[in-house]
């Protein structure tokens, strides 16, 4: 009896064991896809839909990672391409609270035929290129590219649910009929075989479609089928696996309902099986199935608590082989929230004033961006790509999706089946599940915080630094602002500082504490750290509408001819003289000081400069104690200053750069000017969880160094932003002696709105001719939630 005990205890052990190996071998290939591969994905907000040649593009991108905001990626780029990919413009930009923004001025050149904006982060080129951001811009008075002679045929393409055709067992078969651009066709035909009619199909909504057909051995299918304009086609079915797994995926009340079939001569791996569901980067669902004496096995996946999204179905077999997938979609709606928008004023008349009223009751921090167009010229976008339909959709898909809004601006049944045929015609990846997910190509990517100081020293010594060697970097930015920076020198004669964050090309001094070395030898190379080419091939996206390619010129109104004619003359209104307001002195001095993310903001600002009892302190930090409610300060005057807030470390900056509390510790009283303290909430943006506390001298902001022992290099920094232009007409001396022809009435990229601040008033002043506004507003808060406004008034 003890034996026989002990017999199964030890079989028992054997199978635990094997149970708990599979398990772990499964769940280290699924984690590693989905952590190795984060899949970064950015939206980009317009001012406005279209533009010509010549004219400012004013742009807020919004970085998610899943149904996050991304914290990944500290570099921005954005690039305009012609029809060609050759460059035309670059820019680079910080990104900040999972934003960032800026203008790009596109080219005057009337000879390329289109513009297109490519976008991208560090982490981006990582990954899979497929999934960079490529949109092209509406440009109306760009000419069209004559018209192709022969142009291709529309195509045909099959796609069997679950990746794969197995004979013997039914089937869902769905199809996409695109033309040359990847635009939609609709379509009609049969299935045939041995010239026999087997089935029926038709395109049901954007030139998809689905039918079920039952594949027998040894037997090839054909579709004979016409186009739009009745042109007959024929195309051949992909070749049926005589054995092998079928997944199919049906929506039902209580989740998703999935079937698993096998054929009857299945190999003995895909007899037993597991099925994970994941999404946004987390395994949802997972179900071991014994197929051994069944031929199909079905349960389902309850979505109710799931966030709204892609999710992504695998069955792998007992080697741990992915042998079929599908994805589906679910929405719980829950991705938006609500903000209130209301007009307090509103004027169509010449130059009239606007107020419009932006209110949220949560108090979750937010982040918002808002233009206001002329309506008529600024087509409604209601259907288009926007920040919902690119984080749930457009985002984490291949290929051309028409009208993408539209899968979420109603809630019918003929939609949840139409966004079900989007999953079945462009969401099966051919098992990119791997182990190994890095590429050569990107070796050499940095992956850095914000801009860098990376090195090298050379002409000094050829058997390198005593360890120990520090030198002394001095970076002085176009606006003046300056900061010096202790660095090592390591033993190969490098040295490194990241977290830097300043526009325009700065001034790096260099100078060796060490008095022995003779700076006039000296030869330094020195990099920001930023990528400097894209580098993967140009792919062509496809247009967001269908195109008719003639090479008549296009018919522009008088309206947009005006526009240009006046953009021609003067890329800005200098016409207007302005008056400003009284602002306050803090508002003075922060706009004198703050560059960049720390300009405005919502913070805590300490005019210590103002303070006469200022210079009676030790250090700055002693002077903070007891002035910011919920830091704690320790050790103000010692050589290593202990300042945390929420229990986690606060990080500093000093005139704008990145810096440490021992560089606080040693900056002079009598130097400190202004003092900017982001709370927790804020800091978070920089990476910082327990906020950051930024530092500004007197006497031009920084030092003054220039003497002939030093070295000096120019160091390019983030492309310069220009403020966007709104006459206030309230306070204008004398009437413009040009008229206001604006096409972009308003464009603010940064509104914040927290428990602090739940309101915020716009103001803008109408053109000369414009009678209509439209008023996007697009934003997230912190939780990952979105919010899509869009009207016409």
């Amino acid at each position: 009896m003890n034996l026989l005990f002990v017999r199964l205890s030890f079989i028992a052990t054997i199978l635990f064991c094997g149970d708990l190996c599979f398990a772990q071998s499964l769940n280290k290939i699924i984690n590693n896809q989905l952590q190795t591969d984060p899949q970064e994905k950015i939206y980009i907000h317009y001012d406005k839909n279209s533009y010509v040649t010549g004219d400012t593009v004013w742009f807020k991108a919004y970085l998610f990672t899943g149904s996050k905001r991304s914290r990944a990626g500290k570099n921005f780029y954005l690039e305009l391409l012609d029809n060609n990919g050759k460059l035309l413009n670059r820019l680079t930009a910080p990104i900040f609270e999972s934003t960032a923004s800026g203008n790009i001025v596109l080219p005057t050149d009337t000879a390329i035929h289109a513009v297109y904006c490519r976008a991208y982060t560090e982490v981006m080129l990582k990954g899979d290129s497929s999934f960079i951001y490529m949109k092209q811009l509406s440009v109306v008075n760009l000419p069209k590219a004559a018209e192709i002679a022969n142009s291709p045929p529309p195509v045909i393409h099959f796609l069997p649910e679950g990746g794969d055709w197995i004979n013997g067992i039914p089937s869902l078969m769905a199809f996409k009929v695109t033309d040359a651009n990847g635009m939609p066709v609709k379509a009609e035909g049969v299935i045939k075989n041995n010239g026999a009619t087997v089935t029926e199909f038709a395109t049901t909504h954007d030139g998809m479609g689905a039918f079920t057909m039952l594949a027998q051995p040894n037997q090839s299918y054909t579709a004979v089928w016409k186009d739009a304009a009745g042109n007959e086609h024929t195309t051949a079915l992909p070749t049926a696996k005589p054995n092998g797994i079928s997944l199919h995926i049906a929506d039902v009340a209580a989740g998703k309902k999935f079937y698993i079939f096998r054929s009857k001569d299945a190999d003995a791996a895909d007899k037993q099986v597991t099925l994970v569901a994941q999404s946004n980067g987390t395994i949802a669902y997972q179900i071991r199935v014994d197929l051994s004496n069944a031929e199909m096995s079905n349960g389902t996946i309850p979505v109710k608590d799931m966030p709204s999204g892609i999710l992504y179905i695998t069955v792998f077999n007992k080697n741990l082989k992915p042998i079929a997938e599908r994805i589906t979609f679910v929405n719980n709606h829950d991705y938006s929230f609500n903000v209130d928008t209301s007009f307090t004023a509103i004027s169509k008349l010449k130059r009239g004033l606007n107020q419009l009223k932006l209110a949220v009751k949560d108090t979750i921090r937010s982040n918002y961006s808002i233009s206001v167009t002329d309506a008529d010229i600024d087509d409604a976008s209601s259907n288009q790509d926007n920040i919902v339909s690119r984080l749930l959709l457009t985002g984490d898909l291949r290929g051309k999706i028409v009208n993408p809004y539209y899968y979420f601006a109603n809630q019918t049944d003929d939609v949840t089946k139409n966004l079900d045929l989007v999953m079945l015609t462009h969401g099966w990846r051919k098992y990119n599940w791997s182990t190994d997910t890095a590429k050569t190509l990107t070796d050499t990517i940095p992956n850095h915080r914000f801009l860098s100081i990376n090195g090298k020293v050379t002409g000094v010594r050829a058997n390198g630094f005593k360890p120990g060697t520090y030198a002394t970097i001095y970076v002085e930015t176009p606006d003046g602002s300056s900061v010096m920076l202790p660095l090592q020198v390591s033993d190969n004669a490098g040295f490194f500082r990241d977290g830097l964050i300043y526009y325009g090309d700065a001034k790096l001094y260099f100078k060796f504490q060490d008095k022995n070395l003779a700076s006039n030898k000296i030869k330094l190379t020195v990099d920001n750290g930023l990528v400097k080419n894209y580098i993967y091939p140009f792919m062509k996206p496809a247009p967001d509408t269908s195109i008719t390619l003639n090479a008549a010129p296009v018919q522009l109104s008088k309206r947009v001819q005006d526009y240009m004619l006046q953009l021609k003359n003067t890329r800005e209104l200098k016409e207007v003289q302005i008056k400003s307001k009284g602002v306050s002195q803090e508002k003075k001095i922060d706009k004198v000081y703050t560059t960049g993310v720390f300009k405005d903001g919502i913070s805590t600002n300490l005019m210590v400069g103002d303070d006469p009892r200022a210079t009676n302190y030790g250090s700055l930090f002693q002077y903070l104690q007891g002035k910011i409610p919920g830091i704690r300060i320790s050790n103000p005057l010692g050589d290593v200053p202990s300042i945390v807030w929420r229990n986690d470390p606060v990080a500093f900056f000093l005139n704008n750069f990145s810096s440490s509390a021992a560089d606080i510790r040693n900056t002079p009283m009598m130097d400190v000017e202004y003092v900017k303290v982001y709370d927790p909430s804020m800091g978070g943006a920089f990476g910082a969880y327990g906020g950051v506390i930024s530092v500004y001298t007197k006497r031009g902001k920084g030092f003054v160094y220039n003497d002939k022992n030093n070295k000096m290099l120019p160091l390019a920094g983030y492309t310069p932003v220009k403020d966007f232009f709104s006459p206030d007409y309230a306070t204008a001396v004398n009437a413009p002696s040009a008229p206001d022809l604006r096409t972009t009435l308003y464009w603010n990229p940064n509104i914040i709105l927290d428990k602090g601040k739940q309101e915020y008033l716009i103001k803008f002043y109408n053109n000369d001719v414009t009678r209509k506004f439209k008023i996007v507003l697009e934003g997230m808060n912190f939780d990952g939630k979105l919010v899509h406004i869009e009207k016409v008034l």
